[in-house]
């Protein structure tokens, strides 16, 4: 006898490794707490993050809309609402969020860093994409900020769960005031000027830090809320290190994953999802990539969402295998609706090739 005799299953290679799909795998053993349907999910993070918010609230969820579209705003304009649980838009960084939650709460002073694009309209760089329709002027842009923050800090007060996909180590700061932007400036909007705009690769201990100070602020607004922590399987579109984006992506995600994996273990109100590993494990044999070989198809989104209500969901596991009984009419508006979100990932203005054909 020694210490893996009566181990699981899930603890050992093989078993895991022969397994026919995510499904006969206990990818999410360990967990620290299950949902009820009651729950109300907020959710933020990088493009992958779409995916699960939208899977999420198909599938019967509660997703908490704190900034929803205002009765003025056409339903048919490019206005940027119900992506997430406000209009922030793609988060990549740690920092990114912090920055939010911090001006939310009046950590920090509000960031009102807005150019004109060439139509006339205006833009918040600190979410260039967010707002495709962009505002009719300045006062309007600043405006919507300070309505936007409001709507961040209710829906820190309201939510049961929130949860938040790390996407990126990799970023560009304002140097004169300190604050971060989700895309380099020059790429969506604005004009990169080399000695304002000075690129950063957040480290381990960086990344911690950052992690803490976010569930400090969640934690002192609402009490009873649980943070679930996700890490994006999706590469970087392009890096600005000097090496392979490749080699780029494998540094980024082994420190956000580890800085996870840090945090997690000290706060019992914070648990980890393993969206990262049911994509990218071996097992998976490169089935769940798309055509690019960076994004996820929507086979592998179904699998990590079926993964997680039968994980996470309990009163939702009827919900559980709905993806692979999918009608030809519901794949296909899935697959438009996956189209539709990898327009939106401002990442993919960092790369010349892929802006053309936007």
């Amino acid at each position: 006898m020694n210490p893996y005799s009566n181990l699981p299953r899930q603890n050992f290679w093989n078993a895991s490794a022969r397994a026919q799909d995510a499904l006969e795998v206990d990818f999410d053993s360990g967990r620290k707490f299950v949902f009820s349907a009651s729950d109300q999910f907020a959710t933020a993070g990088s493009c992958f993050a779409q995916h699960f918010a939208t899977q999420l609230a198909e599938r019967g969820g509660r997703v908490l809309v704190a900034e929803a579209r205002h009765p003025l705003v056409s339903e048919s304009s490019e206005h940027g609402y119900g992506l997430f649980s406000a209009r922030y838009g793609n988060i990549y960084t740690v920092r990114q969020l912090l920055e939010l939650l911090e001006q939310a709460f009046g950590l920090r002073e509000t960031v009102y860093d807005m150019v004109a694009r060439p139509d006339g309209r205006w833009v918040d760089m600190l979410r260039p994409r967010a707002v495709p329709m962009g505002f009719a002027s300045l006062e309007h842009a600043r405006a919507d900020r300070d309505y936007h923050l409001h709507a961040v800090r209710q829906m820190v007060e309201k939510l049961d769960v929130f949860v938040f996909t790390l996407g990126l180590t990799e970023v560009w700061i304002n140097v004169e005031h300190g604050y971060c932007y989700p895309v380099v400036p020059g790429s969506v909007a604005g004009q990169f000027i080399e000695n304002r705009h000075c690129f950063h690769n957040f480290s381990f201990a960086e990344t911690v830090a950052d992690l803490e100070r976010v569930i400090g602020i969640v934690a002192s607004n609402n009490a009873m809320a649980r943070i679930l922590f996700t890490v994006s399987p999706v590469g970087l579109v392009a890096t600005a290190e000097q090496r392979n984006v490749m080699v780029s992506t494998t540094a980024s995600k082994s420190i956000l994953r580890s800085a996870v994996d840090a945090v997690v273990r000290s706060h019992s109100s914070c648990d980890y999802f393993p969206s990262f590993e049911i994509i990218t494990s071996p097992y998976s044999r490169g089935k769940y990539w798309a055509e690019g070989l960076r994004d996820v198809n929507q086979s592998g989104i179904n699998t990590v969402m079926d993964v997680f209500f039968r994980s996470r969901l309990p009163d939702f596991q009827a919900a559980a295998g709905d993806a692979a009984a999918l009608t030809p009419a519901h794949q296909a508006h899935q697959e438009e609706l996956e189209a539709a979100l990898t327009e939106e990932c401002d990442e993919m203005f960092l790369d010349p090739e892929l802006r053309s054909r936007q």
